[in-house]
């Protein structure tokens, strides 16, 4: 089992069959620049989990965490657009008792159709951004283990 803590305060507990990805593996997968965090990759699941955080600018810091997703929606939209990008919903998930709101969305990776969630939360001066993408084909599995991940998550 795999665990991480994200800004020394944001702990993840990941299954067996996770791993932290390659320098060079993350040269493939990323599409813009990104801050402190971890990816993590599960080969036979097909998932790749990205947790990441930023300190609050001051626009950031007089948001709610409903207004991040949207940001982060609309930031999503515009760098996902070459790759058939098409918002799904939002729901909210729990994350250490607390509400984080998330929007899925589809896109499509080397031919390969693929589903995506982003979840924000804000917590003191610290922004949470929380990814998951899976295979269309494996989409079932891939949400119950995103859950069951996000359900792991406390604070130190």
């Amino acid at each position: 089992m795999e665990t991480v803590i994200l800004n020394d305060s944001l702990r993840f507990s990941f299954p067996d069959g996770f791993r932290k990805m390659s320098e060079e593996e993350l040269k493939q997968v990323r599409t813009y620049k990104s801050g402190p965090g971890v990816c993590l990759r599960d080969d036979d699941r097909h998932i790749i989990v990205s947790l990441g955080h930023r300190r609050a600018g001051l626009l950031a810091a007089l948001l709610n965490s409903k207004d991040l997703i949207k940001s982060a929606q609309s930031r999503i939209a515009g760098v996902m657009k070459p790759f058939g990008y098409r918002l799904t919903g939002y729901q909210d998930r729990v994350l250490a008792g607390k509400t984080a709101p998330s929007f899925q969305y589809t896109y499509t990776a080397q031919g390969v159709r693929m589903v995506g969630e982003c979840c924000a939360l804000k917590m003191n001066k610290t922004l949470y951004y929380l990814h998951c993408y899976v295979r269309q084909s494996c989409l079932e599995e891939g949400s119950q283990t995103w859950k069951e991940i996000l359900e792991t998550a406390s604070f130190s």
